[in-house]
């Protein structure tokens, strides 16, 4: 049963698409063996909008996964093994690491420590960044006694 404020898994729409683009859809279906119109629009949306994703969005998405449930596996299997972005998932006793198809890779620990890094050509990660990177602070000032904004101290 939802409870309130939760929201719904789907939601009804009804969109007008060109004769032609709903034959590229149908012929998708057939060729992928795919039950249902719906299903193949479903799937075309997904891939188009995963072929969007940076290394920050999946690191968005391995951080909500991680909330609900610390499982690796589970973790690779509804987040990374799907996407169409990702080329290796590893998953350690201490760790779960992916390489996307652009070099860049992430990580999470158990604790929940995020880590983002470029892979070489063999794929491995000659260096680590946490995740999300910590923002650059501008140094604070303060006005000298003269109150003349020229004038200001760093401390």
């Amino acid at each position: 049963m939802a409870h309130a404020g939760d929201k719904p898994a789907t939601e009804r729409r009804i969109h007008v698409l060109p004769v032609e683009l709903l034959e590229r859809v149908r012929s998708y279906q057939n060729d992928n063996g795919i039950a249902s119109e719906v299903e193949a629009v479903r799937r075309l949306l997904s891939e188009a909008l995963q072929a969007r994703d940076s290394i920050d969005d999946l690191m968005k998405q391995v951080r909500a996964q991680f909330k609900k449930d610390r499982d690796f596996r589970t973790m690779a299997r509804d987040v990374l093994s799907g996407h169409i972005l990702v080329k290796r998932i590893e998953i350690a006793d201490t760790d779960l690491k992916f390489i996307m198809r652009s070099g860049e890779a992430g990580k999470i620990d158990r604790q929940g420590r995020m880590l983002t890094g470029m892979s070489d050509d063999e794929g491995y990660v000659h260096n680590w960044y946490d995740w999300p990177p910590k923002p650059d602070f501008p140094v604070r000032t303060k006005r000298s006694s003269s109150g003349d904004p020229d004038e200001e101290i760093p401390f």
